[in-house]
């Protein structure tokens, strides 16, 4: 197999991203304190489960197509430096990129 790479943009950290995290936290800490009685351990148990969708979420994440087969269907979470293809199980270097700046740049004269 030949080396492939994959430049991808890096997701902001928005209030998408900031809500999903705060309410992972609320889940664990609930789930913390339902713990802490015997009847409680197995719910405390299911909420950290529940909560774990809401982590990766606020870690985010892009989605990419892949060079080799062009499997459009897979993703790679942020901070990763690669990824496998699902279909072609073809092994991927990630390149993150910087998203563009909203900030609208000022002519000083």
């Amino acid at each position: 197999m030949e080396y492939k790479t994959i430049t991808v943009t890096k997701p902001r950290f928005g209030v998408g991203r900031v809500v999903s995290l705060l309410i992972g936290l609320l889940l664990i800490l609930v789930a913390f304190v339902l713990s802490l009685t015997i009847i409680g351990i197995v719910a405390g148990a299911v909420l950290v489960v529940f909560s774990l969708p809401f982590f990766a979420i606020a870690k985010g994440g892009a989605k990419y197509t892949c060079p080799n087969c062009g499997y459009k269907h897979n993703g790679v979470g942020t901070g990763s430096v690669n990824a496998t293809c699902r279909r072609c199980k073809q092994n991927i270097a990630v390149d993150w990129v910087d998203p563009p700046s909203k900030k609208k740049s000022e002519n000083v004269s």
